[in-house]
């Protein structure tokens, strides 16, 4: 994808093989694929502009890109349950975001409705967990799928559970009586 959320962007078509694949001196693999040019915001029950061929401008669109499937026995999808700590979930939501395509935080809160794109940002920064609410918002940004967000809430759970009380104050011996 390019552009930003207002701006056109180009998504690879689905279902569809690349041509002319040819391999670089440092080993990547590049190929020609067909792509939709699309105009506003993309995700479920949003109205999107993508560029009609036969009518020469872009026409409205309810669109949902897909984060394609890695190949078979490649599974570069990072796994939440792997973290044992806080900071190894929060990195896991970095390398995340990067396998989902590195979409800017703007691109990411746009999807799903929110105002402020910097709660991403910051929760990716921050050595907390994120709020159960932000980490919903932050899969489904992704594209991830209700399977991705069981994955990530369950490791939100066991992590969660793992912070420290916060210290009860003991009443004192007057306010005991």
């Amino acid at each position: 994808m390019t552009g930003d959320a207002s701006g056109p962007r180009y998504i690879v078509k689905s279902d569809v093989e690349p041509r002319s694949i040819r391999v670089d001196a440092d080993g990547n693999l590049w190929g020609e694929v067909p792509v939709i040019l699309v105009q506003g915001p993309i995700g479920a029950d949003k109205e999107a502009r993508v560029w009609s061929p036969q009518e020469r401008e872009f026409v409205s669109s309810k669109f949902t890109p897909e984060v394609p499937d890695d190949l078979p026995g490649a599974g570069m999808k990072p796994d939440p349950l792997e973290a044992k700590s806080v900071p190894e979930f929060i990195d896991l939501m970095g390398k995340y975001r990067r396998w989902a395509g590195s979409p800017s935080y703007r691109v990411m809160a746009n999807r799903v409705g929110v105002r402020s794109s910097s709660r991403f940002c910051e929760a990716l920064k921050s050595d907390k967990l994120p709020t159960f609410a932000l980490l919903n918002a932050f899969v489904v940004s992704l594209e991830g799928t209700s399977a991705d967000f069981q994955r990530w809430a369950s490791a939100w759970r066991a992590l969660e559970g793992q912070t420290p009380a916060r210290p009860r104050r003991l009443p004192l011996a007057e306010e005991a009586e």
